[in-house]
């Protein structure tokens, strides 16, 4: 099984030296991708520069901004014929498209630093949605595309409405939904979801891994399931 892992979030540059970020460290695509080279898989983790990755023994390459991670993907995906593509990465929603000083337009990304004492303003644009289109970009049509969702909600309908207008898009065949409140040192509650509902419940990274492998490798969330396989709590351990 050939498997593409993106990890980590992207940055858009505004001066030399300040950037527009997130939090995500990385660190779950590179347990997933770790542990599914040690079963088997030939892995390729797309990470962003600064993410925590340094100890997985897989063939790498990185990003940072909105920009090279798209490419890095139609590049990746337009080479090999993969089996499944796990889009863990944390992409910004938007990108600095100008910046004013005092008044004055200066361009995005340019060296130096924007000194102190100044009246900056930043103009944003909503990037694409790069999960729509990675079967779009994929030599093989038939790829399964795992998506994940990131919620920070009390409220379990709520939370459920979100990874479904996610698999209603049709872009992923499985999406892996984590909600803040349940993410700890100790613990990484996740879910894994299909069309037809709920597959899995995990506690921690390691059975995250273990459970999505088995999930790719036995064709689950593929063309095959996407009419409606009943759900299966016997996959939850």
């Amino acid at each position: 099984m050939k498997v593409l892992v993106t990890a980590g979030g992207t940055e858009e540059p505004v001066d030399g030296v300040r950037r527009l970020c997130n939090t995500s460290t990385g660190a779950t695509g590179a347990v997933l991708a770790r542990r599914f080279s040690e079963l088997g898989a030939e892995v390729v983790l797309l990470h962003a520069a600064r993410a925590r990755v340094e100890a997985v023994e897989v063939e790498r390459a990185s990003f940072v901004t909105f920009a090279e991670l798209e490419a890095a993907l139609r590049r990746l995906l337009g080479e090999r014929d993969w089996d499944a593509v796990v889009h863990l990465a944390a992409v910004a929603d938007y990108t600095v498209t100008s910046i004013e000083i005092d008044g004055r337009p200066q361009p995005r990304g340019r060296r130096g630093k924007i000194g102190s004492g100044h009246d900056v303003v930043l103009r944003l644009a909503p990037t694409r949605k790069l999960i729509d289109s990675l079967r779009t970009w994929s030599r093989n049509p038939a790829i399964t595309v795992v998506g994940f969702k990131l919620t920070d909600d009390p409220d379990p309908t709520e939370r459920e409405s979100q990874i479904r207008r996610l698999l209603d898009r049709g872009s992923a065949d499985l999406v892996v939904h984590n909600d803040l409140s349940e993410i700890t040192d100790a613990n990484h509650r996740a879910e894994i979801w299909q069309g037809s509902g709920r597959l899995a419940r995990t506690d921690t990274k390691e059975e995250l891994a273990d459970q999505l492998f088995r999930l790719l490798a036995t064709g689950a969330g593929g063309a095959d399931a996407k009419g409606g396989r009943a759900p299966t709590e016997e996959l939850k351990r």
